[in-house]
């Protein structure tokens, strides 16, 4: 959904169902409802309100900002989603971001697509939710406190160890939500939280796979990426995944 034109009175509103709404749609059996809406502010550049100051700044957002068509596909809309809390949170101190504590200074996880000697076909991630503090008595506002993590990564080429999805979308991307906890030693702060869980792709990725989604010119890899979403601060994080085909001599 987009807002096309707000000059007037009148609010203009491009809206389309997003791929999973044609899916229900097209069941004819009364799966299809509309039971609640996001807004997000993907199109908004705020650094023009720090550059500016906060009068100019708006006026120069609201009157040359250029607004995105509606997105059909989920996963790629609303990265920004716009978030509400309830009260009695009227200010918010410090707003927390999502980490991968155990990253070990990597930028993607490489993986192989079959257990053969001296391959690694599985990887340990732990995520920590973060706020930038040098006091460690410091507490985050509960409201904002993810004790949930929805993690998205593509069901053809990642699994999560022990743990079933609970749903996919036509594009077979699996949603996972995982519950996390107090960080019992080297918190940042207080009541910071953290969730760790392994993903693999032995038994999972095949050659089809390999014909289907690996990279131009490269067959031998495939690039991926498991996207980590804090179901209450909506900060988000993206992993990327690399996974090598084993090729014999």
């Amino acid at each position: 959904m987009g807002f096309l034109n707000h000059a007037t009175n009148n609010i203009i509103i491009d809206a389309v169902l997003t791929e999973r709404g044609r899916e229900y749609l097209s069941q004819n059996d009364g799966s299809f409802r509309i039971s609640s809406f996001a807004f997000g502010d993907d199109e908004i550049d705020y650094s023009i309100i720090k550059k500016y100051g906060v009068s100019i700044g708006k006026e120069k957002i609201e009157k040359n900002t250029p607004i995105f068509e509606a997105n059909p596909n989920e996963n790629i809309a609303l990265k920004h989603p716009c978030i509400s809390f309830p009260n009695p949170l009227t200010r918010i101190e410090k707003m927390p971001s999502l980490v991968w504590q155990n990253s070990g200074g990597l930028n993607a996880i490489e993986l192989y697509d079959t257990e053969t000697v001296n391959t690694i076909t599985s990887s340990e991630i732990e995520i920590r939710n973060f706020v930038e503090t040098t006091d460690r008595s410091f507490n985050l506002d509960p409201n904002i406190s993810d004790s949930r993590l929805i993690i998205k990564m593509h069901d053809d080429l990642l699994k999560i160890s022990g743990i079933e999805f609970i749903d996919t979308d036509t594009n077979n991307i699996a949603t996972y939500i995982l519950n996390t906890s107090i960080v019992n030693n080297s918190q940042v702060f207080n009541n910071q939280r953290s969730r760790t869980f392994s993903i693999y792709t032995n038994g999972v990725v095949t050659s089809d796979d390999f014909a289907n989604y690996s990279l131009i010119g490269n067959s031998n890899i495939i690039k991926t990426k498991i996207q980590i979403i804090g179901q209450s601060s909506g900060a988000s994080l993206i992993i990327p995944v690399n996974i090598n085909k084993v090729t014999t001599a």
